[in-house]
């Protein structure tokens, strides 16, 4: 990531660095480092036995990150092993937020949420692709729904899924990576936005063929 924890190290008091290594399970092991670096750099000093717990604690953290697997789902909870509450890490959208709103709005709006979160690793250059991604999907969906004479639901759960396994290994894995540390960020504004689109086309199935007939007359 785009950040320097060496520097933003040098820059804090010894209580600040001192309370992320007291409080290292809410940290990236790069903050919690950095921090131990800096107060040994200062003079603090630190016990073989306080060493020894916290680079143990450190390793555990980014072996439990390195055995993630990605898998989407709602029940898979792997997602929280990098979830921290640093603020030196990355504001992105969980894992299971995007699963979710992939599943039950669509790709497109997945899609979206994964390149504001591509746009936080600096390889902005995947962004248009990932959008791109879902605006296909999500005419191919489209065009495979109307092609059919009687849709199905099952359909669109199918497509959801799919479409949710696509952007995790398409795009999370690669440029953002499953053991990538991150803050999660709330999911109130999109949660508005898919409600409010929700409804707009609710109205637009029960009202439009009214609005039609009328417009006929």
């Amino acid at each position: 990531m785009n950040f320097d924890p060496v520097f933003l190290a040098s820059a804090r008091t010894d209580e600040e660095l001192t309370e992320r290594i007291d409080n290292r399970q809410k940290y990236m092991p790069e903050t919690i480092e950095a921090s131990l670096e800096e107060l040994q750099r200062r003079g603090k000093d630190f016990s073989d036995e306080e060493l020894k717990y916290i680079r143990e604690d450190i390793a555990a953290r980014r072996s439990h990150a390195a055995a993630i697997t990605g898998r989407p789902g709602i029940f898979n909870s792997e997602y929280k092993n990098v979830i921290v509450e640093d603020p030196d890490a990355p504001l992105m959208y969980s894992t299971l937020a995007i699963y979710l709103f992939t599943f039950f709005l669509s790709p497109l709006f997945g899609s979206i949420m994964m390149a504001m979160n591509i746009s936080k690793t600096g390889k902005g250059n995947a962004v248009a692709g990932v959008i791109l991604f879902g605006i296909g999907f999500s005419v191919l969906q489209i065009i495979l729904i109307s092609s059919m004479q009687r849709p199905s639901s099952g359909v669109s759960i199918i497509c959801g899924i799919v479409g949710a396994y696509c952007l995790n290994y398409l795009f999370w894995r690669p440029y953002i990576g499953f053991s990538t540390f991150y803050r999660a960020r709330p999911i109130w504004v999109p949660l508005v936005i898919g409600i409010l689109l929700c409804g707009l086309a609710f109205l637009s199935v029960v009202y439009g063929p009214a609005y039609n007939k009328s417009l006929a007359h």
